[in-house]
């Protein structure tokens, strides 16, 4: 595919593009709503699911379903950090060490971009630190692409995301991966106010994930 030459497929989801009137794209951190204790395999999903013990919900807005703005953590990182704590205490009570190792399930940090509260882009493919720092990265040079640029091509997992650049704007439609991009999914906004946000998300992970990790003692994103 050529990156600077999107195909016709662009040219129908991109004019079909709605615009996005609220935006925010920022850096997300899962909040798990229990821990799994029981047998690594064999379980009915009804026995899986009796096996978890329910966490308490952090006091903090979730924007998205299971998800945590960075926005809303910068300057209460410490109650996120005691949400944390007692998955931690939970999962190593029972053994269950080898599920902290990794930052996916429970500590896995996603870029997103919504509209009011409507996941845009949510790269679910994204679970580490420095994923999640990349794709702020290229987000925030966003204003800076020729119109008909492709900035992002991504296919993972199943998923797929594509970004477009327009005059001034930029253009998005992540779906299933299967078949073409689909116009009813396709979204537009200005170019300035995504490289604005992403550039303000980028330094603000930064931050928290420093504090985190000072009151944790350990980094659990990276």
């Amino acid at each position: 595919m050529n990156m600077d030459d999107p195909s016709a497929e662009d040219a129908a989801w991109t004019l079909a593009a709605r615009p996005v009137t609220s935006p925010l794209c920022d850096a997300f951190f899962l909040v798990a709503e229990s821990v799994y204790v029981g047998p690594e395999s064999g379980m009915t999903p009804t026995q899986w699911e009796a096996e978890r013990i329910p966490l308490p919900r952090p006091n903090l807005p979730l924007r998205a379903p299971s998800r945590v703005a960075a926005a809303d953590v910068a300057g209460k990182e410490d109650v996120l950090a005691a949400h944390y704590d007692g998955l931690i205490r939970v999962a190593q009570s029972h053994g269950r060490t080898r599920a902290l190792a990794e930052p996916f399930p429970f500590f896995a940090i996603r870029p997103a971009l919504l509209d009011s509260e409507e996941v845009l882009a949510s790269w679910p493919w994204s679970d580490t630190l420095p994923e999640a720092l990349g794709v702020l990265e290229v987000l925030s040079r966003v204003g800076e692409a020729a119109p008909g640029r492709v900035i992002l091509d991504e296919l993972e997992q199943g998923w797929g995301l594509r970004i477009v650049a327009g005059q001034g704007t930029i253009c998005l439609v992540e779906w299933d991966g299967e078949g073409p991009p689909p116009a009813d999914a396709a979204w537009c906004l200005e170019a300035s106010v995504l490289a604005g946000q992403a550039a303000e998300a980028r330094d603000r992970l930064r931050s928290v994930h420093v504090r985190l990790t000072q009151l944790l003692g350990w980094d659990f994103w990276s």
